[in-house]
């Protein structure tokens, strides 16, 4: 046990600073017009580690499994314990008693603390979005707040400001000269314009509101509105929100088939936790002189592939085209069904182990493949010889 929570623990460090190098690019684009950009890069990061440790945690327990199981059959302590009448169910424990907890974790994680974080991290990125004048105003660089795109050229012009409006139309406002001075009174920034034009273009296309000045000013203040309350999309309800909202009538933006399907989704992952070590176990056992490492890289891709299908199936509950129950737990069927042969075919049957298996499958059916192509050879040419003749 103390093996496996070293690597396991190690592989969720690892792969949260993989994640989120990534991600830190976008975050530093973010808030690169905010006042104070540490402290809201540093929000936005707290805000998304729920979101990357749901990513983590399944990927670092099978490998971790994995990987403790392999280092045991290499120093023959495998072997030793096999020997001494020690069952292999009895060697899994460990990892069941971490997947249970990692369970518990995963609840929390993926039914409270990831919603909440991510309407955290829109709400940061909304706040950098409703700053002044005086922190978004770049010379040469096209800035965008809110619904409107910002322009000035180095020195203080020309201008160019593009705001789309509520309406579906948009309105276009250029200058030749900008200077962004602070009220006295207020000590709010404004950005006064000289010698532009103004005007409007509706939804259906036509200008109107076409307006010629010397001296116009806008208001530094972007949006003074605050950000929305929590529960736009699926994900960003809890788990009881969601078990709440089963006939979709509690929280109008979320039809019943898509907060279904969601609630679906998040119940699998935390019992796929569970099934991961009756599959890792058996994929880490190498017996012989040439033991191989192809239980990591088929570990790595079975995962994957699931975490895949499973998106896919709530994808197709969510727009309806089967119930929402469909798309998740029949492939967990399949799943559990897998785990159960797998680990059982390791556990109880004096066998080579499930990769080994396998390798000599795949082996077999390369021979047979070129024993074909061997017959074939001879064939062809004699029917190339014949037909020259002729």
């Amino acid at each position: 046990m103390r093996s496996a929570l070293r690597t396991i623990s190690g592989l969720i460090l690892f792969a949260l600073a993989v994640l989120l190098l990534e991600r830190l690019l976008r975050i530093f684009e973010v808030v690169s017009a905010s006042t104070k950009p540490a402290g809201d890069a540093t929000q936005m990061v707290i805000n998304l580690l729920p979101h990357y440790l749901g990513i983590a945690i399944p990927m670092a327990l099978m490998l971790g499994t994995i990987i403790t199981i392999d280092r045991m059959s290499r120093s023959s302590e495998l072997t030793s314990a096999f020997g001494s009448g020690i069952s292999l169910f009895h060697m899994t424990k460990p990892f069941i008693l971490i997947s249970i907890v990692l369970m518990g974790f995963n609840f929390l994680l993926e039914g409270y603390m990831q919603p909440i974080g991510r309407y955290g991290y829109r709400e940061v990125v909304h706040s950098v979005g409703q700053k002044s004048f005086a922190a978004v105003l770049r010379e040469g660089k096209f800035t965008k707040v809110g619904n409107t795109t910002f322009y000035v050229g180095s020195g203080g012009g020309p201008i160019f400001i593009y705001e789309t409006l509520d309406n579906g139309g948009l309105r276009i406002t250029t200058a030749k000269r900008g200077d962004l001075i602070v009220r006295e009174e207020t000590e709010q920034p404004v950005l006064q314009l000289s010698n532009g034009d103004s005007f409007q273009i509706t939804s259906d296309k036509t200008i109107k509101g076409q307006l010629s000045f010397e001296i116009s000013s806008v208001a530094g203040a972007i949006s003074g509105s605050t950000f929305r309350a929590r529960g736009n999309d699926e994900r960003e309800l809890t788990s009881t929100e969601l078990f709440a909202n089963r006939d979709g009538k509690t929280f109008v933006n979320v039809d019943a088939n898509t907060n279904n399907a969601a609630l679906h989704l998040r119940i699998a992952r935390v019992y796929l936790l569970f099934l991961l070590p009756f599959i890792a176990v058996p994929f880490g056992i190498n017996y012989g002189r040439n033991p191989s490492s192809a239980g990591i890289v088929v570990g790595i891709v079975s995962l994957v592939t699931l975490q895949k299908a499973l998106e896919f199936g709530q994808k197709l509950g969510a727009r309806g085209e089967i119930p929402p129950w469909m798309g998740i737990w029949p492939l967990m069927g399949v799943v559990t069904l897998s785990a159960i042969f797998i680990f059982r075919n390791s556990a109880v049957k004096m066998g080579q182990p499930p990769l080994a298996t396998l390798s000599f499958f795949m082996a077999d059916v390369l021979n047979d493949l070129r024993k074909g192509i061997r017959a074939l050879i001879p064939f062809a040419a004699k029917t190339k010889n014949s037909g020259g003749a002729e």
